[in-house]
């Protein structure tokens, strides 16, 4: 069960990583993505010590506490995100203004690029 889930959450996710981030920046919020995942699953190994509990209640009340804040927190950031979601699915590549580009050395002249 919680390996489906996760595939679940993890295709959603990267989906929604690639698609909504411009064009030209998608392989960094993929990135953040799954440093994200990688944090998770720190986080989920920190807390294997208390499994050791028999009736593991410590284990999952803590998990259901941090899981609830973590809701409620990601639900007062990104509650209004819906309202934009016309404008994140057009979104181009984006440019850097005033940054001159890199010269272009041919031979022993340098000459800029146009």
């Amino acid at each position: 069960m919680i390996a489906i889930s996760e595939i679940f959450a993890s295709i959603t996710g990267l989906e929604y990583a690639f698609s909504k981030a411009p064009t030209n920046m998608r392989s960094l919020v993929m990135s953040f993505f799954l440093f994200m995942s990688a944090i998770s699953a720190a986080i989920g190994q920190a807390f294997n010590p208390l499994s050791a509990d028999p009736l593991l209640v410590w284990n999952y009340g803590s998990m259901a506490v941090i899981s609830f804040i973590g809701g409620v927190c990601f639900y007062w950031m990104y509650r209004g995100l819906d309202k934009a979601e016309d404008h994140l699915n057009t979104l181009r590549a984006g440019t850097v203004h005033g940054m001159k580009p890199d010269p272009v050395v041919v031979g022993s002249a340098v000459h800029p690029e146009h």
